[in-house]
């Protein structure tokens, strides 16, 4: 039988560096919950930053997304 990881809801992205701009948003993913299937993200928007903890995965680009691929 061998050791099997649990697999954790969080995948954390900080490493993976993917941001995207969307209009005069800067927003980069912190990390993906894949239960509730939401991101964590940071958005900086005229020198302000602020976290968002629910922002949904259908709101990204189909670019960001393919990176994702959530089903893995």
């Amino acid at each position: 039988m061998g050791f099997r990881p649990k697999h954790t809801a969080f995948t954390h992205l900080v490493a993976r560096r993917i941001s995207y701009i969307e209009g005069d948003m800067l927003i980069n993913l912190v990390s993906y919950n894949r239960d509730t299937n939401a991101l964590e993200v940071t958005i900086t928007e005229g020198g302000v930053v602020r976290t968002d903890t629910a922002f949904p995965f259908a709101h990204l680009p189909k670019k960001v997304k393919q990176q994702l691929n959530p089903l893995q």
